[in-house]
């Protein structure tokens, strides 16, 4: 390998393990070795480089959520910004050195493919901010939308950083994009009630993020000191640590929806020590809430109408859908209250049908009043095909719509993740 191969070899991977202290004195010892070479292709190319440790150490830090970002002196210095002037710069640079010599042919190639690399990049700054626009003031997350979107970042970039040198640049943003891909499909496979492919997506998201924390192996964070990171275990970057938190919602969100299926697969006692690790143990909530404020029941019910593959397990390709039962039940709190009120089940499930439109917009709790046995339905969807239902005895206690209307709203917004998409902003 050419000395200028090896060097950038060690400069990318240096900037793709956020080792950008390193990788900036990298760069001064080169340009010190290297001094009669400064106006060159290869001189050029080392004025660029420590924009670009700045910028991805940036990046990793969430700093594409934020209007100001240290270490750039521009007046706009969105990170977005940034990127797109090193992009031009890049491009300039490239079209100055091709065809000049071996060094000037290598330049060329180099900058040809970080342009691409940070195409990609400004492409996942749109995409994390349209998962923020999205979320705010709580509407509804539009999964297929933004599956769709990462899906084609991922298509239009499949064969940039194809240069040797780059292999460690190309590694990380193929993670971060494979990572975004199987959270959304969990996402999208959830809102359908898909037990299987739930799974298979949050493991695929699992075995990436683990791919990708080994690769961010930042030793500089392990200062010696006496002050309160002394010894502290390895601090990962924002991005990585949200990306976490999102999975840790997806895979509580997941264990609520199938959670019957699940509990057979354990005792009792493994099931409560399991769901007690989860980010968010919602059966819990819901147990304790059906509990304290003795309401009849609390539900979740499923659209299935539409929907192919749909349930609590594995089906069969080549099994008949039952469509007789269009509104199943994923979760009843107490258990026997599906078994013993078939007619509460079956007005549950004709005023479902009445107020979709209502249901749809997921911006209000539906109560609906059955005279015949005094009682009142809560409905609130926490996806566009799962609605929340509370049933609970009217003119019992004049407060006990307030507890429901409370327990409901907060519980929903929470199965949503609407918060943690929010928080993409809030980071800092």
């Amino acid at each position: 390998m050419d000395h200028e191969e090896e060097f950038l070899n060690t400069f990318f991977t240096q900037v793709a393990q956020l080792c950008t202290d390193k990788a900036k004195e990298l760069i001064e010892k080169e340009r010190g070795s290297c001094r009669q070479t400064q106006m060159g292709p290869w001189g050029m190319l080392l004025m660029h480089l420590p924009q670009i440790a700045v910028a991805e150490h940036s990046y990793a830090d969430m700093g594409f959520l934020h209007t100001k970002n240290k270490g750039f002196l521009r007046k706009d210095n969105s990170l977005r910004t940034v990127y797109e002037l090193l992009k031009s710069d890049l491009k300039r640079m490239e079209e100055m050195t091709r065809g000049t010599n071996s060094i000037g042919a290598t330049v060329a190639e180099v900058s040809n493919q970080l342009c691409q690399y940070i195409t990609a990049k400004i492409q996942l700054i749109d995409f994390y901010e349209k998962m923020y626009n999205m979320s705010i003031n709580s509407k509804v997350m539009k999964y297929q939308e933004l599956l769709q979107y990462i899906e084609g970042i991922v298509e239009s970039h499949s064969l940039s950083c194809s240069h040797l040198a780059l292999t460690a640049f190309k590694t990380s943003l193929t993670l971060e994009c494979e990572i975004l891909v199987q959270l959304t499909k969990a996402q999208v496979e959830l809102q359908h009630w898909r037990f299987l492919s739930t799974l298979m997506s949050l493991y695929g998201a699992q075995a990436r993020m683990s791919a990708w924390e080994r690769t961010l192996q930042n030793k500089e964070s392990w200062k010696l000191g006496f002050g309160a990171t002394f010894l502290k275990a390895n601090q990962q970057p924002a991005l990585y640590q949200w990306l976490v938190k999102l999975r840790s919602n997806i895979l509580a969100k997941c264990s609520l929806y199938f959670h019957t299926t699940l509990s057979q697969q354990a005792s009792p006692g493994e099931m409560r020590s399991i769901m007690s690790k989860q980010n968010v143990d919602y059966y819990h909530k819901i147990q304790s809430f059906q509990r304290k404020h003795d309401v009849l029941a609390v539900l979740i019910i499923f659209d299935s109408r539409g929907v192919e593959d749909s349930g609590p397990g594995y089906r069969h390709p080549r099994r008949e859908p039952n469509t007789s039962e269009h509104f199943p039940v994923v979760l009843s709190c107490p258990g026997m209250f599906v078994q013993n009120s078939s007619t509460h089940l079956e007005n549950i499930q004709k005023r479902i049908k009445e107020r979709q439109a209502e249901l749809l917009s997921m911006d209000k709790i539906i109560y609906s009043k059955n005279v015949k046995d005094s009682c009142v339905y809560a409905m609130y969807n926490t996806d566009p095909r799962m609605t929340l239902v509370t049933v609970f005895e009217s003119g019992k206690q004049r407060d006990k719509e307030s507890h429901v209307t409370s327990f409901m709203t907060d519980l929903c917004m929470q199965i949503r993740c609407n918060k943690v998409y929010e928080s993409l902003k809030l980071s800092k």
